[in-house]
């Protein structure tokens, strides 16, 4: 770290200071070449700065909502205002369960910051929220800084998945004994047992059939999730696919407990799903290469 003329730390000062957009550096096309210089390695912590700033205003806000409501200042003026009328006027209408969400979220994410010198990111922290309202911010935030740590030391990214992992050991009222277990992928879950009866008009085994729009004569995959209302593609054809009843449940659950821990609907989810498989064109050689391995 390099020194200013009064002994302080390049960077540090900044942050000991409020932070206002005039540091950020400008934007412009430089031709560097080589390791920073002590001004480069300013202007990146000023950068730097920038980022955890944003992300510290965020649990910034959920303080103030909360102080907002706990103290009851949204009543306005004539005492009458509610908490929805108060978030429609200053908080650009959010829902209350949006705002309680975020009332929710703060202090872990508060506490992470201040172990981790830095915020987390909003997934990070959602999958670990119900943890800490019963095991209490600080201990959550001391494993999570561990995390992170033990991620940056073996090369290793900290995703949501990660995370996650983290929360199920957490939840289960067990510490994990290594860390490096986190990393090893989610699998995806059993499929949930069927009900005797509940679909007595199909055969057991029978797989689920619907319509799926082909591919054009050009080989090009359709995008599924804006395929015209009769089902048919390019070529004007429409096609019978077969899926087995386990496929559809243990992608329905894997969707649904992905999403959840990302906070975001199911139905969102499936759609980011299928079209990030229907863009990719390489998805043809991977089954073909799967099914030549069989």
């Amino acid at each position: 770290m390099s020194m200013t003329s009064d002994g302080k730390a390049l960077g540090r000062r900044d942050r000991a200071r409020a932070f206002v957009p005039e540091l950020i550096p400008e934007p412009q096309d430089l031709e560097r070449t080589g390791p920073l210089d002590a001004k480069e390695r300013q202007q990146l912590d000023r950068i730097h700065a920038a980022r955890d700033h944003h992300q510290a205003a965020k649990w910034m806000r959920g303080k103030a909502l909360e102080s907002a409501f706990r103290r009851r200042l949204y009543r306005g003026e004539d005492g009458q205002r509610t908490r929805q009328q108060y978030l429609d006027d200053e908080w650009d209408g959010i829902s209350e369960s949006a705002a309680y969400r975020e009332i929710g979220e703060w202090p872990l994410a508060k506490a992470i910051s201040d172990v981790c010198e830095r915020p987390a990111p909003d997934s990070h922290v959602r999958a670990l929220v119900d943890v800490a309202e019963k095991q209490g911010c600080e201990p959550v935030a001391h494993w999570y800084a561990e995390l992170r740590r033990h991620g940056q030391q073996a090369g290793h990214r900290v995703t949501a998945d990660v995370v996650a992992n983290l929360a199920d050991f957490l939840r289960s009222g067990t510490e994990p004994q290594r860390l490096e277990a986190l990393f090893v992928p989610r699998q995806l879950p059993p499929a949930a047992p069927r009900k005797p009866g509940k679909r007595a008009e199909r055969a057991a085994g029978e797989p689920v059939t619907g319509t799926v729009v082909t591919h054009g004569q050009d080989g090009s995959f359709p995008n599924l999730g804006m395929s015209d209302a009769d089902g048919t593609g390019p070529a004007g054809t429409a096609q019978r696919s077969v899926l087995s009843a386990d496929h559809v449940g243990r992608l329905d659950a894997w969707l649904i407990a992905e999403a959840e821990a990302l906070g975001i609907s199911p139905v969102h989810a499936a759609d980011f799903l299928v079209r990030t498989i229907t863009e990719r064109q390489s998805l043809r050689d991977w089954i073909a290469a799967g099914v030549d391995a069989q």
